[in-house]
């Protein structure tokens, strides 16, 4: 994606936050904090906590859950004293299905030239939308969720299917919801304009990759000791798409994120993200799908230059390929003089990491 390009979207970003700033769901949010006396994000744990707009009418279809997406919103119906009845957030699964259709759309896309032009169409669309209209239906929480399942501990399920839908379709067509339909990702992705190149070599991403490895370990012994989730307290994605830190700490990290994406391509991706983490986890199974290479390949060095979140890196004049990192974006294949970049599924013959070289 050209520099202006960018720019542009991140105007664009800049100004929907404006925008959506100015909607009554939080144009009232200091009157409506003082009248309730609750601070809108005490029950939620959700990384985007912002309370719908459906929620300021008590005749709409939504009111009863002071946000679609909280985890923590009570099970039971209030007043009650019989037997309770458990409350399921069908408008989060039905956003769920939505979103999973558009990542099967962007798998088939991605495999075409001419349709892989759409990416960037597909990332704004996911920021404008899922991120500052929807406040986010939580990737991350979903992980949580469906983790929390996992060592029988009490969760919603319609907050998990959106990751367990994603899982399976990174099976059949890479990661391709990270480069094509997560909002996280292209928030970072739109503000990358600087042309200083840092962190570029194997060895960074490796040490990237540890990072990534301990804060995965970190959210799952959390989560594992506390059973509940404690990332909304502190995750800048839920500050940016809301305008709103229930503390410092979310500042903070929103500041950092904001900066560091300026020069480095989607950090958080790379260093904290434990979603990614566990979907590069899902291309090393046989079958899975990769990219790897055709008996044109020249073994240049464009691919790698136009592999922005460092999936291809090149040292010596040799260029290797990860594909536990590689979020199916498209641009290697486009970029690629003689097409030999394509994908394949995860086999003897086409494995996750390889070099690059001629084939005799």
């Amino acid at each position: 994606m050209k520099t202006t390009v960018k720019i542009f979207f991140a105007l664009l970003i800049l100004l929907s936050v404006n925008t959506f700033a100015q909607d009554d769901e939080f144009s009232d949010f200091d009157a409506k904090t003082e009248q309730s006396g609750k601070d809108e994000f005490s029950n939620t744990d959700d990384e985007f906590s912002s309370n719908d707009e459906f929620s300021s009418s008590s005749d709409d279809e939504f009111s009863e859950s002071s946000d679609e997406f909280s985890e923590e919103a009570s099970e039971f119906s209030e007043g009650e004293s019989e037997a309770p009845k458990h409350k399921i957030n069908w408008n989060r699964f039905y956003w769920a299905i939505n979103i999973l259709f558009a990542t099967l759309l962007a798998g088939i896309f991605v495999r075409f030239e001419a349709t892989r032009k759409l990416r960037p169409l597909f990332l704004l669309a996911s920021v404008v939308i899922l991120g500052f209209y929807r406040g986010g239906p939580g990737i991350i929480s979903s992980f949580q969720n469906a983790w929390l399942f996992t060592i029988g501990a009490s969760w919603q399920w319609t907050a998990g299917v959106l990751f367990v839908g994603v899982l399976i379709l990174t099976y059949f067509f890479g990661k391709v919801f990270c480069g094509w339909i997560c909002y996280l990702g292209a928030v970072q992705e739109f503000l990358h304009i600087s042309k200083i190149k840092i962190f570029q070599g194997e060895k960074a991403q490796k040490i990237m990759r540890i990072i990534r490895y301990v804060a995965f370990t970190a959210i799952v012994v959390q989560l594992t000791i506390t059973q509940s989730i404690e990332w909304s307290k502190i995750g800048p994605f839920k500050v940016i798409f809301n305008l709103y830190s229930p503390n410092l700490t979310g500042y903070i990290l929103l500041t950092i994120l904001l900066i560091s994406s300026v020069f480095i391509h989607r950090p958080f991706c790379k260093m904290f993200c434990p979603v990614g983490l566990a979907m590069g986890w899902i291309t090393k199974i046989p079958g899975a799908s990769v990219l790897g290479i055709t008996n044109s390949c020249s073994a240049c060095k464009t691919c790698s230059t136009s592999c922005q979140i460092n999936a291809i890196t090149r040292e010596n004049r040799v260029s290797k390929l990860d594909n536990q990192e590689c979020i199916m974006c498209g641009d290697c294949m486009s970029d690629c003089n003689v097409k030999s970049i394509q994908p394949f599924r995860n086999n003897k013959e086409h494995k996750g990491k390889f070099v690059f070289k001629k084939i005799k």
